[in-house]
């Protein structure tokens, strides 16, 4: 039932399965066909129904994977977000700390203050 088809990449031939380059509900498609054809000629329709069994175990598996690597992509996402807004608030009272150090250590000069006016 396996069929082989040769495609060519780089001037070499490789055997590829033809299930391949396929989706899983093509697949399915296919099996039911087969399924009925086999049927319609009486012939044994397990492995048909095995097949069609696996594709499903394996969509709902692909699904699943899907759902969860969409929920670490969100996590991460969150956990990237969370962690730039703690570094910008450590950034901010940093500088604030410097400056608040900063203006208290300047003295006022004595070219601060200007001279007095003295009437004549």
């Amino acid at each position: 039932m396996q069929q082989l088809k040769l495609s060519t990449h780089n001037n070499v031939t490789h055997p590829q399965k033809l299930t391949d380059s396929f989706t899983i509900s093509q697949q399915k498609e296919q099996l039911e066909n087969l399924l009925y054809q086999k049927v319609q000629q009486g012939e044994d329709i397990s492995p048909c129904i095995e097949a069609l069994y696996y594709l499903a175990s394996k969509q709902t598996t692909e699904d699943q994977l899907q759902v969860m690597w969409a929920e670490v992509a969100r996590e991460r996402s969150a956990f990237n977000s969370l962690q730039r807004v703690i570094i910008t608030a450590f950034a901010i009272l940093g500088m604030i700390a410097f400056f608040n150090g900063a203006f208290r250590s300047v003295k006022p000069s004595a070219a601060a203050n200007p001279p007095a006016v003295q009437p004549h």
